[in-house]
């Protein structure tokens, strides 16, 4: 015990030298600055990589979000594309991947950054990275005129640690009066408000901020911007990754704090923020374009002739799968709202060859979490929507219904596949006879009744455990809980 606090003591003391050297070189003027600012800045990474609460908590108390935030201030003081930073763009990124392993999967840092305004600032350094790159025009409206520089390492960085610290807050949300899972920043707070409130107005105000400052909108044009593969170019997918990240973990932020206890067929409560709003205003940021673009080489005008590649690259799932995450945390934030815009004429049809193309790369290699969040999507887009069940069984055969109905067997009889897949199945066949045709030539309906005879035995002993358990389902999108709790109920 006593050998552990004298290491802590240690590194503590060596981490608040080296965030007090960051500061000294910010005043250095000589041509050696910024080699010095890299072996300082890689020093303190490769005591942070360890992911140590107690490095990542003696970087905080040293200062040292302070001291990274005056380096990244160089960023923003250059106004136009031709500027010539004070601070050279190695050393900005460098400083960009401190934040990050600063931040990562460490709550209290991230609590800290939220409600110190630390990630407003975060917010107005990426703000002015695509206000350089992506001038405020028509052609930029149409994802023409993105400058390729916005791809480059400091704007992704900055959406890394935006999609890091919104996806630790979900995990630290605390839920009612129970603190015991909230930060011991909020557990500590002198005002009156409890925990909860605190978190949730933050939350409301960041996301606001987000909306009004045309953050959103930005984003859109960047990924408008992407008309083709992306297999060659890891710094788009990198870039493309990253900002669906950070755009997933804003709609399960907001979900969070909407205060909605009914689950995604709950629309009692409006959206304050404008979040929503945007999200229809931008077809889903571009993202669903963006995604039909890297899977089949054209645009959506050009949807009739699709046809998709015999393999796609890794770079090209990831980004896939990270845009089908997005599309199903938008879809439990405001479930009308994602009908509505992907069920809209021409992008229906994108989606629909999108999923198609994405079954069947599933069907040829192994990509479970893939495939899995493609069946979830399904099924959010066809719930209790009769205009979009018919885009699942319309189009070149084999259609989406039937390519879900042939999955391989072990969805039809392990019972963790069972719940991926039957939600989805009985989402898009309820009150549609003709996808119930479809479906009982591939498979018998008989397993659907089954499966709906537990579900419901399964749900009344669950409603006898406490409400914290039963709602935990609330923030999840990688498992088809949602849908199916909520879609059985609908028989």
């Amino acid at each position: 015990l006593v050998l552990n606090l004298l290491f802590c003591l240690f590194y503590a003391g060596r981490m608040q030298r080296l965030v007090k050297d960051l500061l000294k070189q910010l005043q250095v003027q000589d041509s050696h600055k910024a080699s010095a600012l890299d072996r300082i800045l890689g020093e303190v990474a490769r005591i942070l990589e360890k992911e140590n609460a107690a490095d990542q908590a003696a970087f905080h108390a040293a200062g040292g979000f302070a001291a990274l935030e005056q380096i990244l201030q160089a960023a923003i003081a250059s106004t136009n594309l031709n500027a010539i930073s004070r601070i050279p763009a190695k050393s900005l990124c460098g400083t960009i991947n401190v934040y990050h392993l600063a931040c990562s999967n460490c709550a209290e840092n991230c609590t800290y950054v939220l409600f110190s305004n630390r990630i407003t600032f975060l917010m107005d350094l990426l703000m002015h990275q695509l206000t350089v790159y992506v001038p405020d025009d028509l052609n930029a409206t149409l994802g023409r005129a993105a400058n390729k520089q916005v791809f480059e390492g400091l704007t992704t960085g900055v959406l890394r640690i935006m999609a890091g610290v919104f996806g630790c807050l979900i995990s630290s949300v605390p839920y009612g009066n129970n603190q015991t899972c909230a930060p011991k920043l909020l557990q500590e707070m002198k005002n009156k408000t409890s925990p909860i409130e605190a978190f949730n107005g933050r939350i409301q105000d960041l996301i606001s901020y987000v909306v009004n400052i045309g953050l959103i909108e930005k984003l859109s044009c960047c990924f408008l911007s992407v008309q083709g593969p992306i297999d060659e170019n890891p710094k788009i997918a990198a870039f493309l990754q990253n900002a669906t990240a950070a755009l997933q973990g804003l709609c399960q932020l907001c979900f969070a704090v909407s205060g909605r206890s009914g689950g995604i067929f709950d629309h009692s409560r409006q959206d304050p923020t404008g979040f929503t709003a945007a999200f229809k205003a931008t077809d889903l940021v571009g993202v669903l374009h963006m995604l039909y673009c890297i899977l089949f080489h054209g645009t959506i005008a050009d949807a009739n002739a699709a046809s998709p590649k015999e393999s796609y690259a890794e770079n090209t799932i990831q980004v896939a799968l990270q845009s089908l995450r997005l599309f199903n945390s938008f879809a439990i934030l405001d479930l009308p709202a994602f009908q509505s815009i992907v069920g809209a004429e021409g992008l229906s049809l994108a989606f629909r060859h999108i999923v198609s193309s994405l079954l069947w790369h599933c069907s040829q290699h192994t990509c479970e979490a893939l495939l899995h969040e493609v069946i979830v999507c399904v099924g959010y887009f066809t719930v209790n929507h009769p205009d979009n069940q018919v885009i699942v069984q319309s189009g070149r055969h084999p259609t989406v219904l039937q390519k879900l109905c042939q999955l391989p067997f072990q969805y039809f009889s392990d019972p963790r596949l069972i719940k991926v897949l039957f939600p989805t199945l009985i989402a898009a066949c309820f009150n549609n006879p003709q996808n119930k045709i479809i479906l009982e030539q591939e498979m018998s309906s008989i397993l659907l009744a089954t499966f709906i005879q537990d579900f419901t035995q399964d749900s009344s002993q669950a409603d006898n455990q406490p409400v914290q358990q039963r709602g935990e389902y609330l923030l999840s999108v990688s498992s088809n809980q949602p849908l199916c709790s909520q879609t059985i109920h609908c028989f």
